[in-house]
């Protein structure tokens, strides 16, 4: 299993340095939206209890639930102008909204 994935602007800023060491540099912003894609997909696997549905990233305000034959079954929006800046403003109410999308979306 891999490191834990970052739920807080502290913990991005310690991975990005640990990226840095392992000769993976990633912005800031990249890194952030990889998380909020990767927390999201966690959220949903535990909600449905497996991996049935998966996260797809559209662009930098919206992320796509799609199901196993690849039809689009819901979406996850920016509450600002991206979905980065909604992290960097609070990354306690983007995990909990990534939680209340992911259970909405499970009980489809």
């Amino acid at each position: 299993m891999g490191p834990m994935i970052p739920e807080t602007m502290d913990q991005i800023r310690q991975r990005m340095v640990l990226l840095e060491q392992e000769g993976h540099p990633m912005t800031e912003d990249d890194l952030i939206y990889q998380t909020i894609q990767d927390l999201l997909q966690l959220y949903l696997d535990n909600a449905e209890e497996g991996h049935y549905d998966t996260v797809k990233p559209v662009d930098e305000k919206t992320l796509n639930f799609v199901d196993i034959h690849n039809q689009k079954i819901g979406e996850f929006k920016a509450n600002s102008k991206s979905l980065v800046n909604d992290f960097k403003t609070s990354d306690f109410k983007m995990l909990l909204d990534l939680e209340e999308a992911a259970i909405k979306i499970s009980k489809l």
